[in-house]
Parts: structure tokens; sequence; C-alpha cells
């Protein structure tokens, strides 16, 4: 029962990763066009991408705080999706030399078109256009949750596929800690636990991304439902290591750089449904990024 349980989670999860890459233009594209972009611009150009996968990334933890002494062994299934805006689909973007240096609105990786900039005698230059064609960025992750020991559950995520098809190599690991805080209280009307998280992504060949959180949650039960919500500090770093091949009047040099999501904080507010062996939640995500998440898991 357990195997077969643990096979159709896996093949769930398989499932939803494939189908969210394949909702995306193919990898090597995004990477040729990162490639063509200075270090000047390429963070203006990805920053609306950082800013909704680490929305996704820290998404879907848990959906209850009560968290008592007792085994707990559980496998997620974890959809998140961080909506786009039409603010992220552009940005100020600076023409290399000898055109004017003068900012102009081009399509970050979420835009269309990629702006065009007239130089001397005639000569041209255009900006990369947008590359991933969406009104809502989507993910998914396989998440085991295995406590409860001291009021204390270990939350741990992992993932690795690797293919020769245009589906890029996929490489996650994730590790938390979530504790319950109900026994340093008498008498409380809701269950309350505090959670700490840190996950590496890598995705292709020039994109690694590291993200830490800590969150404080609340939860009530009333039934098999339960409603939760809590507050989160996150921080998000992406590095970006690739040979920038742009003009061809310009050698090609290597970049490597990092930045930060803009999304630093967030509330969220869901329901749990508790169904003995099977466990479904939703929730909604507020902060710089709007993003949502929703779960189907097995085990008790």
């Amino acid at each position: 029962m357990e195997k077969t349980i643990l096979r159709k989670a896996s093949s769930l999860i398989l499932a939803i990763v494939m189908i969210c890459f394949s909702s995306v233009h193919a990898q090597n594209q995004v990477e040729d066009a990162i490639k063509q972009m200075s270090e000047g611009n390429v963070t203006g150009y990805l920053q609306p991408f950082l800013n909704g996968f680490g929305a996704n990334l820290n998404s879907g933890f848990s959906g209850s705080a009560k968290i008592e002494d007792g085994f707990t062994i559980r496998i997620d299934a974890v959809g998140m999706a961080s909506l786009i805006g039409e603010s992220q689909e552009t940005f100020n973007a600076l023409p290399p030399a000898p055109y004017p240096q003068q900012r102009v609105s081009s399509a970050t990786i979420f835009g269309d078109q990629g702006a065009t900039v007239q130089g001397p005698e005639g000569l041209s230059y255009k900006f990369q256009n947008g590359q991933l064609n969406m009104d809502y960025f989507p993910l998914a992750v396989p998440q085991i949750t295995i406590g409860n020991f001291y009021n204390t559950q270990l939350v741990f995520r992992f993932f690795a596929l690797s293919t020769d098809s245009d589906v890029p190599d996929i490489n996650m690991i994730g590790l938390g800690l979530r504790h319950g805080l109900n026994q340093y209280f008498n008498d409380l009307p809701v269950d309350l636990a505090a959670g700490l998280f840190y996950q590496s992504f890598k995705i292709g060949e020039i994109m690694n991304t590291s993200s830490f959180a800590v969150n404080g949650m609340a939860s009530k039960e009333f039934g098999v439902l339960t409603i939760y919500g809590g507050a989160q500090y996150e921080h998000v770093n992406m590095n970006l290591n690739y040979t920038f091949s742009g003009a061809a009047e310009e050698e090609d040099s290597e970049i490597d750089i990092s930045f930060t999501s803009e999304n630093f904080a967030r509330a969220y507010l869901g329901l749990n449904l508790n169904l003995k062996f099977v466990h479904l939640r939703t929730d909604i995500n507020v902060g710089k990024v709007i993003a949502a998440s929703a779960t189907i898991g097995f085990g008790i």
C-alpha cells in the first residue's frame, strides 16, 4: 500500500514538473538570450523571474501549526504559481557603446519584443525579446515531512532531472525545521509554530539560486478542516555565470554576477483538508509578489 502511494506521488511530481517546464520555451533559448545580455542589463531582464521564482520556492511548506509529539511521515507534491503583471514585462535597459547612452524601455524575460535603438552611420541595436510568455509563473517540487520529535518536524525537498531533450537539467535540494510552540503556553485558542528553511536550486548551466526563509504561523482545526495563516521573512539570491556574447564589435567576456529577489516579506492564509492518509491544502501569499500554492499529500 505504502509503495503504491509513493509510486503514484512520484509520478504526479514528475508530471507537474514536466508540465511546468513544457509550458515555457526551450531552456536553450532562455540561456542563449541571457548570454547576449551585458552585466548592466541582465539583472533587469531577469529580476521579475527571480522575484516570481523565489516567491514560488518559499511557498507551500505546511498547512498546520499543530506539531505534537508522535510519529509523522508524509510525502507531498507542492504546486506553486506567481502572478506576472504588466510592470514585470519591461525594464530600463542601457544600450552598448557607441549607441546613445540613454536608457530605454525594453522587454524583460516575461515581456514581448525587445527595444531597438539607432546608432551612428545608420546602425541599429535590438535588445533581447522576452522568452516566457505567460500570465503566471508555475513551479512544482516534492516534499517529505518527518516527525514529530520533541514537537519538531524535519522538512526535506529534493529533485533531480537530467534529460537529452529541451527540458533543462534541474537539481534542487531543500531542508527545513518546524517547531510547535503550544508546549510553552497554556490553553491557547490556536496552534502556533515557527519554521526555518534553506533551499538550493540549479536550472540549466548558468543559473544557481539559494533561498533562506523563517516564518511563524497559527492554525485552528474545525474537524477535518484547518484554517491557517502566518508571516514570513525570506532572502533569495541568484548567481549567473556565463560567457557574454553580445554585439559583434565587442569581445566575449566572462560574467559572474549575483542579485537578490525584491520579495522579502509575505503574509499568507490558507485551508487544509485532512482526510486521514490524504491531505489537501491551498493558500494565497501576498508580498511584493502575489503567489498561490496547492498541495496533495499522502501519509500520517
